[in-house]
């Protein structure tokens, strides 16, 4: 397997020759790219990782994983407890006042949340992401309080705050632009074309460079700013530096890089308190380059429950989750319209660095009560769910199911999680082929307790329930956003090598008649997350 370490355009290409060996040549990009090399210069091209194994893929990924977390994440959020966070943005998008996220803070701490992050929309005429991308300074009418007032509230509220930003672009409807139209990336004979309503800054250019690194500095050092989602939402067009000369134009994409790496190793120097994570429209920009500077990545702007399953899954051929961002989003899903089971939305999230993404002020008691307890849930398996040994044991672009394992690194403990696309009647018995758990060891397994809301059962409810209702009357809709309806339990008891030798086997799942608590009742999109733990811990 190869990675590059490296964020600019690349190419991979791999030729076998005549005589039968493989030829694989990783770098940067060769298409339009030339470079002037001066006298008594030099030229450093990006490092390739590679990792060989004989034990099949998973092992692969897990050397990878290994060399991130030990080599290339910087030393001081190496194996450090990422906070579960709210972001505002789906919720709120860029209509939110002080008051409204304060209203989001509160109830966001009575359920366990630690950091509220603030996202676009909180600078200079920001309505909407036609205009002042580039102006950092606080909207007073949106935040009257500005940044710092606004943190110092949140944190009173006892939780920490982060920050949105997207530095290396701007809107041509922007003071920025109107006062420095040449720090753009643009050919002077075109008109430039846009990309979410903004250009490119020209980050080869050292006074673009200076100028953000003094903006961004006064911004973090005005509030006590513990995050910051560092944004990248469109890609390079009319690539031409108005501050570069001609023998150098075929090195802007290459130089901008090297600005951009500059720019973050001085602010990360500056600021090594501070969180950053990385994000390009959602995870266009996920590489082992950035992952040097800012610990953790944004996976994905889709945050469909299901779509989630295959997007981790494949992020996870080279990453670990303790750098992807995944959180819980609201339904039906922005992304693809798909009414998705908050718990499943919650249990693939858990593969991951843990955040929430929608109105918390307006969840239902219900989804209150089931939130507050899946937090605590993480909360607990923290360290082993970002920090443990990764499995992949069911493929979901193969399969019509999913399964993830995470082991912590003394083999104590594991979390199992089997996840379903399509729900089919009088499914057969299910075994799960789990592996990597010590032999010696004897555990206890259990699942999360997780909860059904009745309203997704209709006028079925009737048969569970022991008095007749109506799906549409009032006591019904009152009994299904506030009643947990408790999934079956499961508890096993098995050593680890027999679970690595015959797999892990939960309960039946319904046949389509004869529901009860020693069913395993899935549902479209369902899903169940298991915890193994030590016998004799439990005892104790």
């Amino acid at each position: 397997g190869f990675s590059l370490v490296y964020s600019g355009n690349f190419e991979a290409t791999m030729e076998v020759t005549p005589h039968n060996l493989l030829r694989i040549l990783m770098g940067i990009n060769s298409f339009d790219v030339y470079w002037n090399l001066r006298e008594n210069e030099e030229f450093v091209t990006p490092e390739v990782v590679l990792t060989y194994s004989e034990q099949g893929m998973t092992k692969l990924s897990q050397n990878i994983h290994e060399l991130i977390k030990r080599n290339l994440i910087k030393p001081d959020w190496q194996n450090k407890e990422r906070p579960v966070l709210l972001n505002n943005w789906e919720a709120t998008s860029f209509a939110f006042n002080e008051r409204k996220l304060l209203k989001m803070a509160r109830r966001a701490k009575k359920l366990g949340i630690e950091l509220f992050v603030l996202d676009d929309g909180w600078f200079g005429k920001r309505d909407d992401d036609t205009r002042s991308l580039g102006d950092w300074y606080p909207n007073r009418r949106k935040l009257p309080s500005g940044i710092k007032g606004l943190c110092e509230k949140i944190n009173r509220l006892g939780l920490s705050f982060g920050i949105w930003v997207e530095p290396e672009m701007v809107n041509p409807d922007s003071d920025l632009f109107r006062a420095h139209p040449d720090w753009v990336i643009s050919h002077p004979d075109y008109k430039p074309s846009l990309g979410r309503n903004q250009l490119v800054l020209d980050l080869s250019n050292p006074v673009v460079r200076e100028y953000l690194f003094e903006v961004l500095t006064e911004l973090f050092e005005s509030a006590n700013i513990t995050y910051c989602k560092w944004d990248m939402n469109r890609n390079f067009s009319d690539v031409f530096s108005p501050y570069l000369d001609a023998l150098d134009q075929g090195g802007l994409y290459h130089r901008y890089y090297l600005g951009l790496y500059q720019l973050m190793e001085s602010l990360t120097a500056r600021f090594p308190e501070i969180l950053f994570e990385a994000c390009a429209s959602g995870g266009n920009r996920f590489d082992l380059g950035m992952l040097y500077y800012m610990p953790q990545i944004w996976t994905s702007d889709n945050t469909d429950g299901y779509e989630r399953v295959k997007i981790q899954y494949g992020t996870s051929l080279c990453y670990p989750q303790s750098v992807m961002g995944a959180h819980v989003s609201n339904i039906p899903n922005m992304q693809t319209l798909r009414h998705t089971q908050l718990e499943t939305r919650f249990n693939i999230a858990s593969f991951g660095l843990l955040g929430y993404e929608l109105d918390i002020t307006r969840l239902t008691p219900y989804e209150r009560k089931v939130i507050k307890k899946q937090i605590a849930f993480y909360k607990k398996h923290r360290q082993t769910l970002q920090f443990g040994r990764l499995v992949r044991i069911k493929n979901p672009f193969l399969e019509n199911d999913a399964a993830l394992m995470v082991i912590s690194p003394d083999g104590s403990e594991a979390v199992l999680g089997i996840f379903q696309c399509l729900e089919n009647p009088n499914a057969p018995l299910e075994k799960i082929r789990v592996r990597e758990l010590s032999n010696d060891n004897e555990y206890l397994i259990t699942n999360r307790t997780q909860y059904f809301n009745l309203g997704m059962f209709g006028d079925l409810v009737k048969h569970a329930l022991p008095i007749d209702m109506n799906q549409h009357g009032i006591l019904f809709h009152i009994l299904k956003n506030h009643y947990l309806m408790p999934v079956e339990k499961e508890a096993q008891q098995e050593y680890g090598a027999v679970l690595n030798q015959n797999g892990f086997i939960p309960k039946q799942r319904f046949i389509g008649t004869g529901y009860n608590q020693n069913v395993r009742l899935m549902c479209d999109f369902g899903s169940r997350l298991y915890t193994f733990t030590l016998k004799e811990e439990q005892e104790a």
